[in-house]
């Protein structure tokens, strides 16, 4: 793979000025809100859609797009990935079937953000694990510490209380945590950076700040994640998506207490 991908600075706040109220009285005050960035997806040079985003880690963002979507398999298929932060364009040249990019190509010019991605449906979102997978043997000290870790991350969201958050993580610690606006967003560019740089996720975790849904749990699912945790809730469709592709799903995890709907991917042990 080729490109300039996230190597120009880009601010990620704005200082604003506006007008609060103390409880007392309205006062001038500056506030930090997150900068918003809509950057334009093009696959082998035809349009696919916007995505308005905090501009760190596109490269990730926009492959993880693809993984989740069910488009990249595997990181050969990737011939390169050029992020134009100057004209705000990713391009991409992907080897890879043709039928992959049609399912892709008919969904024509979307936004992608907090409302969600693309989901072709729950029966391709859903790639079960082998029937020999060893489940995961994970503590439930090292689940309240991985989302404490994520909740304390001192990054933008310290800054602007508008974004959120995810990670990937073992049972010894959280490796890398990144940020977007969207919830949906932020799950996409972990997924991109285990694809990019061969993480074996079925031997880790995935804990999102956001409510996982019927696309965070697909997105799990495609990336191979035996596990996703939040700090939210998670929707009915998504803990029986979870079933049907063995994702554990944990939620609510807050002080010392979480909800576990195991589907055989890992075992909680105290």
């Amino acid at each position: 793979m080729t490109g300039k991908c996230d190597h120009s600075p880009q601010r990620l706040t704005v200082e604003t000025q506006h007008i609060r109220y103390d409880g007392t009285a309205l006062v001038p005050a500056v506030i930090h809100l997150a900068r918003e960035v809509p950057y334009t997806l093009f696959v082998n040079d035809r349009e696919i859609l916007s995505i308005s985003t905090l501009p760190t880690s596109l490269k990730e963002l926009f492959i993880g797009f693809l993984v989740s979507e069910g488009v990249l398999t595997a990181r050969n298929e990737v011939a390169e990935c050029v992020v134009d932060h100057d004209s705000k364009l990713v391009r991409t040249e992907l080897d890879v079937p043709r039928e992959r990019l049609e399912k892709l190509e008919q969904k024509g010019m979307l936004t992608s953000g907090c409302a969600g991605g693309l989901v072709f449906s729950v029966e391709t979102g859903s790639i079960p694990l082998p029937k020999d997978y060893e489940p995961l043997r994970i503590s439930v000290t090292s689940i309240l510490e991985r989302m404490r870790e994520l909740d304390t991350h001192p990054g933008i969201y310290r800054v602007t209380r508008g974004v959120h958050a995810a990670s990937v993580a073992d049972s010894s610690g959280t490796l890398l945590i990144l940020e977007d606006l969207g919830r949906h967003n932020a799950v996409d560019k972990i997924v991109g950076h285990c694809f990019l740089q061969g993480i074996d996720t079925r031997e880790k975790i995935l804990l999102t700040t956001g409510r996982i849904t019927s696309e965070v749990l697909t997105k799990a699912a495609r990336s191979r994640f035996p596990i996703i945790v939040s700090r939210s809730s998670a929707s009915a469709l998504a803990v029986q998506m979870g079933k049907q592709s063995r994702v554990d799903v944990v939620t609510y995890v807050r002080g010392q207490r979480f909800n576990y709907f195991p589907h055989g991917a890992t075992e909680i042990v105290e």
